[in-house]
C-alpha cells in the first residue's frame, strides 16, 4: 500500500511521519525498513539505489536498472516492510519507481512525504490512502503548540506559569494572526521568543510583525527576524547549513570542525573552539532553528543536525544575496573566479563548477551519494552480476583526478575541503601540499585508498576525515603534523607518532601487525585526547594494545571493538574522567564472586554499551553498586548469557535502560529499589514467552512508551490501531 501524506512545507509531514516510523509497535510489526531523504526530482533508478545503500547498511556501486530491481527483491521479498521517501517525486518517477518493489506481502507500506496534492495513483498492484495536512485552524491549538515548544522543561514550566497565563488571555489571537496557523511559523516564533525577556522585548517582537501579509511573507517575515538576532558569529555558523542540499542530516562534529577552520570560533572563557562551537549548536537548537532528531544506536559524538527544507530555503537565498556561498545545482548557472565558498549539489554534471580557475575559492563542499565503477559494496555480503553504468570508468577516473589537480594547483587559499561522495581518483594528488592553508580535509565516500605523503606539508591541518573509503594506512608525514586535533576513518595508527598535544578525536584505529603493536609510549604524546575509538583489536595482543591506553589520563569516550577485551580494563586508574563506555567484544576472563570491586576506578562513568560481551547476572550486580553516576546502560545482543535478567539493587542514577537482548533471555526483572530514577526503557527482540516483572512507576513507563509491550505484560490481547501504518485495509 502506498500512503501518500501531503501539505504545504512547514505544516509538519515529516515530523508526524517521524514520530511514527520511530515507534517501538512500528519496528516491531515491519521486518525492514528504511527512510530515504533527498535532492528534489531524483529520477526512480537513483532514488532506489539510495534506498537499496539504506536497506543493506552499505554504498552501491554503479548497477544496472536490473539489477538494483533484483537486490530490492532479494532485501525485501516475503517480508512486511516500510519505506519512507520524503522527497519531491514526479508522479513519473514514482510509478516507475514502484515497479522496482515486490508487492506480494499487502502489509507492507511505502510512505510518499510530499507538497503536491496532483497526484496519480499508484499501480494497480498497490492500494492507496491520502491524508492531507493543513495549518492550524483554532487559536486554542496554535497556542498549544507555541507554549509547548517554548516550555519544554518543567523547570521552564514552573517558572513561566505569568507567562502562559499571559499568552492565553492577551496574545493568543495575536501569535494565530502572525503564524497563520503554520507549524513552523509557530515553532520559529516561540524559539525566538524564548530568548526575549516578557513582557518588554515580547512587545517588540509583535511591533516588527504584520499579521496581516500572506502566507509566505509571514513565515519570512518571522525567518528574517529569527536571522537578524543571532550573533555575527552565530550568522556564519547558520548560514553554512546553505551548502549542504535540503533535509541532509549533517554530523554535528564535522560541522563544528568546519566552522573552526573558517575561522568563525575562537576560544572563549576558558573554553576551547570545540567547546564554542558545541554551544553554538545548542543555541540554534535551543532557538528551534535547527533539529537534533534521533539517531538509532548512535554513539556519543555522532549525533546528526538538520534544518526544516523551508528554513533552508531561506539559508540558500541569504548565502547567495550575500555573496557567503555558491551553491551549484545546475550546469546553466557560471562559476565566477571570485568564489570564496563553493557547494557541488549537480548531480548531472558534478565538475562542471570547476572547469575554470578559482584562485579566492577558501571553502568547497559536495554530499553525493557513493559511486564507483562496477561491483556492490555492502556490509551484509549481498554480491551480485552488474552491468557498467559508466561507458569508460577508466576516462571518467582520470577526469576526475585531472580536475581536483587542477583545483589544488589553482585555489591556494583553501581552508576546508569537504568533500561527500565526489570521486577523485585512487590516489588524492600530491599538490594537496599547494593549499597550506588548508585546516580541514575530508574524503570521504569515494574509492580513495591513498594519501600522498605530501599530506606532511599541511602544518595547520586540524581536522582529517576519510571515513567511508579505502584509505587503511596514513603515511608516518601525517602523524607529525603538531595541530592536528581530529582525525576520523579507518586506519592503523603506528606504534610511533609525533608530538601530537592538541589530538582530542581518534575514530576509529586499530593496532598494525605484531612488528609494530602499540606500547606504552605510543599514546603519550597525546595528552589532550579525549575520544579514542579503537576497532579489530587483535586477540593476540589484545592486553598489550590496551595496556597502551593507559598512559591516556584525559580520555572521556572509549570504544573498543575485538574479539576479546581484557577484564583489566576496568581497573585502569588513569580513566578518572571517563564518561562513555561501548564495548563490543566478549570480556575476560569472566567475573566471578571473589574477584575484587573492578568499576570503582570508573566511577565517573554515565553511560555503558555492551555488545556481544556475554557477561553474567554478576556482572550487572557489580555495575549496579559500584557505577554511582551511570545514566544509560544499553545490553545489545549476546551481550548478556543467562536466562533471567535482573535489576534487584543500585544502578540510582539511571535514568534510561535499552534491552536489545537475545531471545535466549526469558525473564527479566526490574524492582524495587533498583533504578529509582528510571525514565526510559527499551525492550526488543524479546521472545514470545518473555516474562517481565517490573513495579508500578515502570509499568506506567512501559505503558506510555511501548503500550504494545504493556498489553503483552497484563496478558491483554489488543488489536493494532496504529494509523494506516499497520492496519491491513485490502479488504
Amino acid at each position: 500500500m502506498v500512503i501518500s501524506v501531503m501539505g504545504k512545507s512547514g505544516v509538519g509531514k515529516t515530523k508526524l511521519v517521524k514520530e511514527r516510523y520511530e515507534r517501538h509497535s512500528t519496528k516491531r510489526y515491519f521486518d525492514v525498513k528504511a527512510w530515504v531523504t533527498c535532492a528534489p526530482n531524483l529520477n526512480a533508478s537513483n532514488l532506489m539505489k539510495l534506498m537499496l545503500s539504506r536497506l543493506i547498511g552499505g554504498s552501491i556501486k554503479c548497477t544496472s536498472d536490473d539489477d538494483i530491481r533484483t537486490m530490492l527483491h532479494k532485501v525485501l521479498e516475503n517480508k512486511k516492510y516500510l519505506l519512507v521517501i520524503d522527497a519531491e517525486v514526479s508522479n513519473t518517477e514514482w510509478n516507475i519507481m514502484l515497479d522496482y518493489l515486490p508487492t506480494r506481502n499487502i502489509k507492507s507500506r511505502v510512505v510518499r512525504i510530499t507538497q503536491a496534492t496532483d497526484l496519480e495513483p499508484p499501480p494497480p498492484s498497490f492500494g492507496e490512502e491520502k491524508f492531507e495536512l493543513h495549518h492550524f485552524q483554532e487559536h486554542n491549538i496554535t497556542v498549544e503548540l507555541f507554549l509547548a515548544t517554548l516550555l519544554m522543561n518543567e523547570k521552564e514550566k514552573h517558572c513561566g506559569d505569568l507567562v502562559i497565563e499571559a499568552v492565553k488571555t492577551n496574545h493568543a489571537k495575536f501569535i494565530f494572526d502572525v503564524t497563520g496557523g503554520l507549524p513552523l511559523a509557530v515553532v520559529l516564533l516561540s524559539g525566538l521568543l524564548r530568548t526575549k525577556e516578557y513582557p518588554g522585548e515580547w512587545v517588540k517582537v509583535f511591533k516588527h510583525l504584520d499579521g496581516n501579509s500572506n502566507e509566505r511573507k509571514r513565515l519570512d517575515n518571522i525567518l528574517s527576524m529569527c536571522f537578524d538576532d543571532l550573533p555575527h558569529d552565530l550568522k556564519s555558523c547558520f548560514l553554512y547549513f546553505a551548502g549542504f542540499p535540503a533535509s541532509t542530516l549533517v554530523k554535528a562534529r564535522s560541522l563544528v570542525s568546519m566552522w573552526m577552520a573558517e575561522g568563525f570560533l575562537r576560544p572563549k572563557e576558558g573554553k576551547t573552539m570545540e567547546k564554542v562551537g558545541e554551544r553554538y549548536l545548542h543555541e540554534l537548537i535551543h532557538r528551534r532553528l535547527m533539529n537534533l532528531p534521533p539517531l538509532e544506536n548512535a554513539a556519543p559524538g555522532d549525533e546528526r543536525v538538520t534544518v526544516q527544507t523551508r528554513v533552508h530555503d531561506f539559508l540558500v537565498l541569504e548565502a547567495q544575496e550575500a555573496n557567503f556561498m555558491e551553491i551549484h545545482s545546475g550546469d546553466d548557472v557560471p562559476t565566477l573566479s571570485t568564489t570564496r565558498r563553493l557547494s557541488l549539489q549537480n548531480h548531472m554534471d558534478k565538475y562542471a563548477a570547476l572547469a575554470e580557475p578559482l584562485p579566492k575559492l577558501r571553502s568547497i563542499m559536495s554530499n553525493f551519494e557513493k559511486e564507483s565503477q562496477g561491483g556492490v559494496e555492502t556490509k551484509t555480503d549481498i554480491k551480485t552480476k552488474v552491468g557498467a553504468c559508466i561507458p569508460f570508468p577508466h576516462k571518467a577516473q582520470a577526469r576526475s583526478n585531472d580536475v581536483m589537480q587542477k583545483l589544488l594547483q589553482g585555489s591556494k587559499f583553501l581552508r576546508v575541503i569537504f568533500l561527500d561522495g565526489l570521486e577523485i581518483g585512487k590516489k588524492l594528488p600530491s599538490e594537496i601540499s599547494n593549499v597550506k592553508h588548508l585546516h580541514y580535509l575530508g574524503i570521504t565516500s569515494c574509492s580513495i585508498d591513498e594519501i600522498p605523503s605530501s599530506v606532511g606539508n599541511l602544518t595547520r591541518l586540524q581536522t582529517l576525515d576519510v571515513r567511508g573509503t579505502s584509505v587503511t594506512r596514513l603515511p608516518r608525514e601525517f602523524w607529525r603534523i603538531q595541530t592536528l586535533r581530529h582525525v576520523f576513518g579507518s586506519i592503523i595508527l603506528p606504534r610511533r607518532v609525533g608530538n601530537l598535544e592538541q589530538l582530542q578525536t581518534l575514530q576509529e584505529v586499530k593496532p598494525d601487525d605484531d612488528s609494530d603493536v602499540w606500547d606504552t609510549k605510543t599514546f603519550t604524546c597525546m595528552k589532550r585526547l579525549q575520544s579514542l575509538y579503537i576497532s579489530n583489536l587483535p586477540e593476540k595482543n589484545a592486553q598489550v594494545a590496551l595496556a597502551a591506553i593507559y598512559e591516556v589520563k584525559y580520555l572521556m569516550l572509549l570504544c573498543i571493538q575485538g574479539k576479546v577485551i581484557s577484564l583489566d580494563l576496568f581497573t585502569f586508574s588513569n580513566f578518572a574522567r571517563l564518561q562513555v563506555m561501548i564495548l563490543n567484544g566478549k570480556i575476560e576472563p569472566p567475573l566471578k564472586d571473589s574477584d575484587p570491586l573492578y568499576f570503582r576506578k570508573l566511577s565517573t562513568l554515565t553511560k555503558l554499551t555492551l555488545n556481544k560481551t556475554k557477561v553474567s547476572q554478576y556482572f550487572i550486580n557489580k555495575l549496579s553498586v559500584e557505577l554511582p553516576l551511570l545514566a544509560s546502560l544499553a545490553l545489545l545482543p549476546e551481550s548478556y548469557e543467562e536466562r533471567c535478567l535482573a535489576f534487584t539493587d543500585g544502578f540510582q542514577s539511571l535514568k534510561e535502560l535499552k534491552l536489545d537482548l537475545d531471545k535466549c533471555v526469558e525473564e527479566i526483572m526490574i524492582v524495587d529499589p533498583a533504578c529509582p530514577c528510571l525514565e526510559k526503557l527499551e525492550i526488543t527482540n524479546y521472545s514470545k514467552g518473555l516474562d517481565l516483572k517490573v513495579r508500578h512507576n515502570i509499568e506506567k513507563i512501559i505503558k506510555h512508551q511501548d503500550h504494545y509491550l504493556y498489553n503483552k505484560m497484563k496478558n491483554m490481547k489488543v488489536r493494532d490501531v496504529d494509523m494506516v501504518f499497520h492496519e491491513d485495509r485490502s479488504s
